[in-house]
């Protein structure tokens, strides 16, 4: 081959190279993979809050339902060690009484 075919071939494939670069990119920015639930949910939420709607929730009464038990732990009972043991008198017979 001549090099005037080689650089034909080169020009050819490096347009052929940004041609399918570029409509990748297209393609990647016109068509969407986020659903518009995950859209929605991915939205910024707007800074305006209404407070009193807030201080107003802050000032309600706490309700303590009648189902809920206290868990109370139980105390432990002092177990009693004997310090020194007290032998029985010995028998006439010099052992000890048993």
């Amino acid at each position: 081959m001549k090099q005037k075919d080689v650089l034909i071939i080169l020009i050819l494939l490096f347009v052929f190279a940004v041609a399918w670069i570029a409509t990748s990119i297209y393609h990647n920015s016109v068509s969407s993979t986020i659903s518009e639930n995950t859209s929605q949910d991915i939205s910024p939420i707007a800074p305006n809050f209404d407070t009193n709607t807030i201080n107003m929730l802050k000032q309600r009464r706490q309700i303590i339902p009648v189902f809920e038990v206290s868990i109370t732990t139980p105390t432990p009972t002092p177990i009693v060690i004997p310090t020194s043991i007290v032998p029985r008198e010995a028998s006439p017979g010099g052992e000890l009484g048993l």
